[in-house]
């Protein structure tokens, strides 16, 4: 995420009388490539990528839909390959993405900016232009582990108790879907 570019964006918006919406993230669960070779889920992945790529070069308006939903909804319901002991090496796995959005409003106006940001990046805060968006980001990075730098009102890790420390994680929502499929095998 290039963060200078999208603060100036967020920028323009407030300077535009634009007022913040929401912002809001998708954990997007990393998709399984055997022996190297992407499958059919992570080349849909690639495109909801270059679909999120597009997405930025100019806001979307409520009557658009979305660049990376179709996509993204597709790689999101298409099991990775399964293998088993016997089968060839272990597949491997590409790293994990968040969607994140902005939306914006004004009047009958309302426009999204859309990212794809890896586990582990960094986002610039946009309190420092929409005062509000402290709590957003602050649940951001308490909920989905997404380090947001430079919040105006940091809670650091105050805003919530939760059982799991970072519950929509890639790795606290895989371990839930594992615990869900083993429970569902269990021999009766």
């Amino acid at each position: 995420m290039d963060g200078t570019a999208f603060l100036a964006r967020v920028e323009d918006y407030h300077k535009g009388g634009w007022r913040l919406a929401l912002i809001n993230v998708t954990t997007v669960l990393p998709v399984a490539a055997a022996h190297g070779a992407a499958s059919a889920p992570a080349a849909g992945a690639a495109q909801a990528a270059g679909s999120a790529q597009a997405a930025r070069a100019a806001p979307a308006s409520a009557t658009a839909a979305p660049a990376a939903g179709a996509s993204q909804a597709a790689a999101e319901a298409s099991p990775a390959p399964a293998t088993t002991p016997g089968d060839a090496p272990a597949a491997t796995e590409t790293p994990g993405l968040f969607e994140m959005a902005w939306a914006f409003a004004r009047d009958c106006e309302f426009e999204t900016i859309r990212e794809q940001i890896a586990a582990g990046d960094t986002v610039p805060s946009i309190s420092e232009f929409f005062g509000a968006a402290f709590l957003y980001e602050n649940e951001i990075r308490e909920l989905f582990g997404i380090n947001v730098e430079g919040i105006g009102v940091d809670l650091k890790g105050q805003l919530y108790q939760t059982a799991t420390k970072v519950p929509f994680s890639h790795a606290a929502i895989k371990a839930r879907l594992a615990a869900v499929a083993a429970a569902a095998v269990k021999p009766s």
